[in-house]
Order: structure tokens, then sequence, then C-alpha cells
């Protein structure tokens, strides 16, 4: 696996965490508090964004160097 791939790879992981955070909060804390839930999950969902923005990018970088070679 190329070291591209292979970030690639951890990215896609976190975004994978950051979701599996927010199903924990949405069943956790949503039926009791929606507006702990609106708070706490402001964090991961800002993370979420960030995290596919970088999946973007890396797969446009993994492309371009495709089309390179």
């Amino acid at each position: 696996m190329s070291k591209d791939a292979a970030i690639l790879s951890q990215t896609i992981e976190q975004l994978e965490s950051m979701n599996r955070m927010l199903e924990h909060l949405r069943t956790e804390i949503l039926p009791k508090s929606p507006k702990m839930f609106a708070l706490m999950a402001q964090g991961p969902l800002e993370e979420m964004r960030r995290l596919q923005t970088e999946i973007k990018q890396q797969t446009a970088r993994i492309l371009a160097s495709q089309r390179a070679a």
C-alpha cells in the first residue's frame, strides 16, 4: 500500500470513529436532552466535515499521481 493510500485509509478510519461517536450521542444523549445533544454533536460534526475535505484532497492526490505514472 502506498503512503498516500495508507494516509487515506487512516483518515477514513477517523471519519468512521467520529460517526460512531455521533451515533453514541444520538442514542444516549438525544433522548434525554436534545439541547445537550446539539451542543455535544458540534465537535464531531465539525471534525467530520474536516475529515471529508481531507479525504477529497487525498483522493485527488492519489488520482493525480496515478495519471502521472
